[in-house]
């Protein structure tokens, strides 16, 4: 069982920390624009908040999507359309973002109490109203098990599980297939804890790491350049929020 535990762990750990490297994502795009306004703290702060939700979304998939499934479906359209209009407001705020490095350093006290407010609430928010963090991490951990599987590592049978969850979920008759699942075992949860645990805590490694780093190298740019690459990655968030309405009316009207 400890070889499970520690195996299951450092997947997870390499899974969350590999996986959260795209900067294509709404929480990933927020992070690098006010890592590029040098707001540290911010940066955190959404990691910490982004890295909750993560967790608790990688647990589900592992341990009961095909149950919660069934529940949660009737209402992903309106969540996507609640995230989309949370990711328009933000997209605002970034794209009408325009730095001056020198005002930003006289005044940086200031700034940084104003401009530090409310990362964890955007990590939070943005990752519980993006349910394709569920199907993300579904498709991702079953690659990722079946490669371990594949190497002879000892995942104490979650690769078994998530082969299970997937098929349930392809399956036509999901609500039959739903109620026909095994009982799990007291190992199954708590593996399923260990390693959605260590896909949040590789994901806000990777995060506050990058932010860091990014903050640290920002003044080396050009400011219009760094002006610029803000805008485009508003713009950015912008698609996605699109993307998330077309998404919710396409369910909708299905």
């Amino acid at each position: 069982m400890l070889e499970s535990i520690i195996t299951v762990l450092i997947i997870g750990f390499m899974a969350g920390f590999i996986f959260s490297m795209p900067i294509a994502g709404p929480i990933s795009i927020i992070i690098t624009s006010n890592a590029l306004k040098g707001n540290q703290r911010f940066c955190t702060r959404a990691a910490i908040g982004a890295s909750i939700i993560e967790f608790f979304y990688v647990f589900i998939v592992i341990y009961g999507i095909t149950k919660l499934y069934g529940y949660y479906k009737n209402y992903v359209p309106y969540i996507l359309l609640i995230g989309s209009v949370f990711l328009f407001f933000i997209a605002y705020q970034i794209i009408k973002t325009n730095l001056n490095f020198d005002a930003f350093h006289l005044s940086e006290k200031v700034d940084q109490k104003i401009e530090n407010k409310g990362g964890l609430r955007a990590g939070l928010i943005i990752n519980l109203t993006n349910p394709s963090l569920l199907f993300g991490w579904l498709t991702s951990s079953f690659l990722v098990f079946s490669l371990a599987s594949s190497l002879g590592l000892n995942t104490g049978g979650l690769d078994l599980l998530i082969n299970e969850n997937v098929s349930l979920l392809s399956s036509s008759e999901q609500t039959q297939a739903v109620s026909s699942m095994s009982e799990k075992s007291i190992s199954d949860f708590l593996l399923s804890t260990v390693y959605a645990f260590s896909v949040a805590l590789g994901g806000m490694v990777w995060l506050v790491y990058f932010s860091k780093f990014i903050v640290k190298n920002r003044n080396r740019l050009n400011v219009s350049i760094v002006n610029k690459v803000i805008k485009v990655l508003g713009c950015g968030l912008f698609v996605i929020a699109l993307y998330l309405v077309g998404k919710a009316i396409f369910i909708l009207i299905g």
